[in-house]
């Protein structure tokens, strides 16, 4: 865990913070589709859109993003890569973190948070793969509106069995 926070908010790359939320349903980039684009070459998913509660504010209509390449890397350069996730985007430049994992982006991995008995906050992640993809659940009125995520492994690649993460 980065210093300073008291929330889970980990260290993804220059300048990117990543919130691992587990209350949250779907991914979130909060800092606009211009600086998702740049960071991480994310591509619209046109026709799709999400919508965004949960902030504070009323809800509100965001376009949909995907992410080829999320990868959260341990002291131990240990990883986990999330394979085309599926991102909510809006632009509040003022929320804790730039992206937002939610608990169902880790539904096949297990994650402490550590407090007690460590001289700082450790998040340790626990996964049987290197990468996962993260899915999307599209609403009952349509499939105009991603209503949440979801992970699955990957299965083409065989990876090393019972790895664990510390960020």
């Amino acid at each position: 865990m980065l210093d300073g926070y008291t929330r889970p908010v980990i260290s993804i790359g220059d300048d990117v913070t990543c919130l691992i939320d587990t209350g949250a349903d779907a991914p979130v980039w909060t800092q606009g589709a211009e600086i998702l684009e740049d960071v991480f070459k994310a591509e619209l998913v046109s026709g799709k859109k999400f919508i965004l509660s949960g902030f504070g504010k009323e809800a509100e209509i965001v376009d949909v993003y995907r992410i080829f390449d999320v990868e959260l890397r341990g002291m131990d350069s240990d990883r986990v890569i999330f394979k085309s996730m599926i991102v909510a985007c809006t632009k509040r430049p003022s929320m804790i973190a730039s992206l937002i994992i939610p608990a169902t982006a880790f539904s096949k991995m297990n994650y402490t948070i550590r407090n007690v008995g460590v001289k700082e906050p450790i998040v340790q992640i626990e996964h049987d793969k290197e990468e996962y993809a993260v899915g999307s659940f599209f609403n009952n009125r349509g499939d105009r509106f991603v209503e949440r995520g979801y992970s699955f492994a990957n299965e083409e690649k065989g990876y090393r069995e019972n790895e664990g993460i510390e960020l």
